[in-house]
């Protein structure tokens, strides 16, 4: 059910079992398009629902309460289980495996420098690099933890779903990347870098389905740009109401 990274079967790729020469298929293909029809209308409302939790959390009641973080969390966590459940969609299919690490490790290479030595080298070219030795220990981890959870959304739920909802890997890559960039919104250089490398990392999971190895290089992304480019073109890679909090006076004096 989940071939092609779980693309509904519709049109002329619908393939129905042969029970025999002179016998008529179990089922009818106006049945199979009314539920490739409610399946998509299930997959859209999936995305509805969890496009209204993350930004509600991010712009409304991130803060309001102690704990709400792990609420936005386990509410996160809920959403994707209910999905792969209603989906068929094993842990080996999603992508949490370590069996391709490898290729998905070799075809992450390039994308990984590019993404990497453009920051660094417009860092260096402004005088701008910022990098805290004593504190990588404790932010490395962190972030690749981070790192993981956000490219797991981005491509075992938004990707998937929207290649459920659309039948096209380019539209659903397209449309997953859009959600990334709004995720960062208002941040500027965060729209664009997350709706760029938002496709890339859909275009990558769609050749190798691997997720951890796209959770490595999104903290390694986040940590060099952190750290490389000034605050006041990062804004400290902070999104939502708290992108206003410090004044670009402040970043510009820091």
């Amino acid at each position: 059910m989940a071939a092609n990274l779980g693309a509904p079967l519709c049109g002329d790729e619908l393939q129905l079992e042969r029970l025999g020469p002179w016998q008529e298929p179990m089922v009818s293909l106006d049945a199979v398009s009314s539920a490739s029809r409610v399946s998509r209308a299930g997959a859209l409302a999936e995305i509805l629902a969890m496009l209204a939790l993350v930004l509600s959390y991010i712009w409304i009641w991130q803060g309001l309460f102690p704990g709400g973080h792990l609420v936005v969390m386990l509410l996160f966590l809920a959403l994707c289980y209910i999905s792969h459940v209603r989906h068929h969609e094993s842990a080996r299919e999603v992508g949490l495996r370590l069996d391709n690490w490898r290729s998905a490790a070799r075809q992450a290479c390039v994308p990984l420098a590019i993404a990497m030595g453009l920051p660094l080298a417009a860092g260096a070219a402004l005088g701008a690099w910022h990098f805290e030795p004593a504190s990588l220990p404790l932010d490395v981890p962190w972030h690749v933890v981070w790192g993981t959870a956000q490219q797991y959304g981005l491509l075992c739920f938004f990707y998937r779903r929207s290649l459920d909802v659309l039948a096209s890997w380019r539209g659903a890559a397209l449309a997953a990347a859009c959600v990334f960039a709004l995720f960062h919104v208002p941040n500027p250089l965060l729209i664009g870098v997350t709706f760029i490398l938002g496709l890339v990392s859909c275009t990558l999971y769609r050749r190798v389905p691997y997720v951890f190895v796209l959770g490595v290089a999104h903290a390694a992304i986040s940590l060099t740009l952190f750290y490389a480019l000034p605050l006041w073109m990062t804004h400290e890679l902070l999104v939502g109401p708290g992108y206003f909090a410090t004044p670009m006076e402040t970043l510009h004096a820091r």
